[in-house]
């Protein structure tokens, strides 16, 4: 069953000086540099919403194929969490704090998000977060993890809003930030690599 996922970080609409930046190569991070900082120059973090919920993060060797590096997210969701007990991790895109010189990632050349996942088997969420969602209801999609190393192509078109909030149109013009979220009950381990926005036109 699909968790209501609520965003721990209050984000601040955007003002007039917000600039939205295009994203020029579509790569968000790879982690082969070992640290925790993306292309964007913004930092990981874990997340983790109350009771007995709880995420740690790592840069560790690994990946999949030839890589350095990979995110290590492991953490609990404890069984009957409700869906602002949220698990993982989260990197931002943007930074719409200071609404005098705001920032926000446009991503309007690109049809979706990729990235590599294996882990505890199971469903886990991958949400998107833009600034004209200022109530929380966020873009989720779902994935199913397996124990091997899977690569998920998500159109934009399969995130979605719960329904908690007021319905806002996907542009893709002011992406604020990236999270991916345990939909499981308990215990789990999830590595993840090479995330990236792609686009299905290919030059000649």
């Amino acid at each position: 069953m699909r968790i209501i996922i609520v965003a721990l970080c209050v984000l601040m609409g955007c003002g007039s000086n917000t600039s939205s930046i295009p994203m020029l190569n579509g790569k968000v991070d790879d982690f082969d540099d070992g640290n925790r900082r993306n292309e964007l120059g913004f930092e990981w973090a874990s997340v983790s919403g109350g009771g007995e919920t709880n995420a740690t993060i790592f840069v560790e060797p690994g990946g999949i194929n030839q890589s350095i590096y990979q995110l290590t997210v492991g953490g609990m969701r404890p069984f009957g969490s409700t869906g602002a007990q949220v698990s993982g991790a989260r990197i931002a895109l943007g930074d719409v704090s200071n609404s005098s010189h705001g920032t926000v990632t446009d991503v309007t050349a690109y049809d979706g998000l990729q990235l590599a996942m294996s882990g505890t088997p199971g469903s886990y969420i991958i949400q998107i977060g833009t600034a004209a969602i200022d109530d929380f209801d966020y873009y989720n999609s779902y994935v199913e993890v397996t124990e091997e190393w899977n690569v998920f192509q998500i159109p934009f078109d399969r995130f979605m809003q719960e329904g908690f909030g007021r319905p806002k149109t996907w542009s893709g013009e002011d992406l604020t930030h990236i999270a991916i979220y345990s939909n499981l009950f308990g215990p789990y381990q999830l590595l993840v690599d090479d995330i990236s926005f792609y686009s299905k036109f290919q030059p000649e």
